[in-house]
């Protein structure tokens, strides 16, 4: 018994290496396109355009976190589940409330973005022609409004091949755009044209995919289901999805876009842009940590799904010395030569930039080795703890934010950072080891009252 359970471990192992790997390969394509995407940008707009272009991305950017529901987490959880169950008509009815909820929020974004634009760029950007640029991109928001689901979709199906794909795709044939409109001398427009063209081509593509997996596994017309056979489940589904809502777009807002719009508002376009090049690589070491938490998600599920925890802290063991292996050494090596890799990739003019970068890349390192937290506490229903640690973590930086970046600029917002990244792992790890044990508690009494076979 013992030896087919330990078989089975490793059949997970083996299925979330695999799976990683794919994310792995496609992710790690996508972000040296967009390392050169972010150079050449930089390079061509200058400083205080670069600036201006960081705090417009991330005004609309933050907007999508706040009223986006980014259903994917709610979905991986509940279609894998029904699946996993034999539920097939259930499945396809959550596949459409999906749909749903993923669709209206995100047309919600799109037009409080546009609503509010003028707004942000005289008493936020402190550019009051930047609206226009605002209601450029904020056309991504309208187009990608069901990515989410058909994400979640095929995570659950095990298609990772076909995410890399389209991860490495759409990241060239975007380089390509911003660098021919940008050559066109299209400036900043350019660059967000860019950027809309490309996420309606991936739109499509995504959605192409999803429809063939669907009919593989006789999946089509669920939008003709019935929303009623997963009645008794709304309440739980609107409590997951309101605490994973919550608790994603705090991650989000804090992890990218928070300290590029505090330094932006306190110190101005340019010291934005050092901000900006500062977090380029940790959002580089970012999409390596990607891969591993889309893939184990899926498998965390599955094992909650099943009533059973064996191989739950082994997984989670292995995922984070495969994710040290890469993750630590490429630290290393930013922080022993940020000087160096920010005159050679960005130029003199972004030089100030360099300590800042030292600074945020410890803090990433620090959230990328305890990146399974918030999985591991979805997977077995406590989105709820997951919320709170995120809102704790996230006031702590709001905290640090308005206390350093007054006095220290962008040095002082990565200092923020870095107490952030302390704090959210601590909380997050408190929270976890309650929740196994409290699982524990309920498997054991759930076995003890099962008949004798």
């Amino acid at each position: 018994m013992d030896s087919d359970k330990g078989r089975n471990v490793g059949s997970v192992k083996k299925r979330l290496f695999l799976n990683a790997s794919w994310l792995f390969g496609g992710k790690t394509v996508a972000s040296v396109f967009i390392v050169l995407q972010t150079i050449i940008i930089a390079r061509i707009l200058g400083v205080n355009d670069y600036g201006l272009l960081a705090m417009v991305v991330a005004y609309v950017d933050v907007l999508n976190n706040l009223f986006d529901f980014r259903v994917w987490e709610t979905a991986t959880k509940y279609i894998g589940t029904f699946w996993v169950r034999g539920e097939r008509e259930k499945t396809l009815s959550m596949i459409k409330l999906s749909y749903v909820i993923d669709i209206s929020s995100g047309i919600l974004a799109f037009i409080i973005s546009i609503l509010t634009a003028k707004l942000a760029s005289s008493y936020i950007i402190h550019s009051p022609g930047a609206y226009t640029l605002i209601w450029i991109y904020s056309l991504s928001l309208f187009i990608d409004t069901a990515s989410s689901t058909s994400n979640a979709i095929l995570r659950v199906f095990d298609r990772y091949k076909q995410i890399a794909f389209v991860s490495s795709f759409i990241s060239v044939f975007r380089l390509i755009l911003v660098f021919l409109l940008l050559y066109l001398g299209m400036g900043i427009s350019g660059v967000l044209f860019s950027f809309v063209a490309a996420t309606f081509t991936e739109f499509l593509i995504r959605l192409w995919i999803v429809s063939k997996t669907l009919r593989e596994y006789s999946l089509t017309g669920w939008w003709r289901s019935d929303l009623s056979l997963i009645k008794d489940q709304w309440k739980g589904i609107a409590w997951f999805l309101g605490n994973t809502s919550l608790a994603a777009t705090l991650k989000t807002t804090s992890d990218n876009f928070l300290g590029v719009l505090a330094v932006g508002y306190f110190a101005g376009k340019d010291a934005a842009a050092y901000y900006r090049i500062a977090k380029s690589f940790v959002k580089l070491t970012a999409r390596l940590r990607e891969p591993f938490y889309e893939a184990i998600y899926p498998e965390l599920v599955r094992i909650s799904s099943s009533d059973s925890l064996k191989g739950f802290k082994s997984l989670l063991k292995y995922s984070t010395k495969s994710l040290g292996k890469i993750t630590i050494p490429l630290a290393m090596l930013v922080i022993l030569f940020a000087e160096q890799i920010i005159r050679l990739a960005f130029g003199e003019q972004y030089i100030p930039s360099v300590n800042t970068m030292r600074v945020v890349v410890v803090a990433a390192l620090i959230l990328q080795l305890t990146f399974w937290t918030g999985p591991a506490l979805l997977s077995v229903g406590r989105p709820a703890l997951r919320t709170l640690m995120m809102l704790v973590s996230s006031v702590v930086y709001v905290a640090l934010l308005l206390l350093l970046v007054p006095r220290f600029s962008y040095l002082g917002a990565a200092f923020a950072y870095l107490g952030y990244a302390v704090v959210r792992p601590l909380v997050s790890i408190i929270a976890l080891k309650a929740s196994i044990t409290i699982e524990k508690e309920r498997l054991s009494k759930l076995k003890a009252t099962e008949p004798p076979l």
